[in-house]
């Protein structure tokens, strides 16, 4: 089984979770499973929120991170993103419909794709 790390900023969470309704249709390729962070630890400080998050980044195969108008102001994605680069993780920025705002610094010179199940698919297969 593939997985796949969603990053997001919290208030864009309805979008991961879409994206992982995909895979678990097998929508973006057969084996294929996106995750994310499992509970809201961000009252516990930043400590807490690295803690809970680092494991999940390094048990994936990539990274998906959803781009909304304000993801490029999350320190969060920031820190989930520096954790996937520096494990020699593919990190793919992802367009969510109807937003303008920038990637994150760390990932502007990457492609951004649409937020398409089949766009996702062949960005995951490169």
């Amino acid at each position: 089984m593939k997985s796949i790390f969603g990053s997001y900023k919290y208030e864009d969470k309805k979008w991961k979770d879409k994206a992982e309704k995909w895979s678990k249709e097998e929508r973006l390729g057969d084996n294929v499973r996106i995750t994310g962070e499992s509970k809201d630890v961000r009252l516990s400080g930043e400590k807490a929120v690295k803690k809970h998050l680092s494991p999940k980044v390094n048990g994936s195969s990539d990274m998906l991170v959803f781009v909304g108008d304000n993801t490029h102001n999350s320190k969060g994605v920031d820190y989930e993103i520096q954790n996937a680069k520096s494990s020699g993780k593919r990190v793919i920025p992802v367009r969510i419909p109807g937003t303008t705002g920038a990637a994150p610094e760390s990932i502007r010179q990457e492609e951004m794709i649409a937020f398409d199940p089949n766009a996702i698919k062949k960005a995951l297969k490169k």
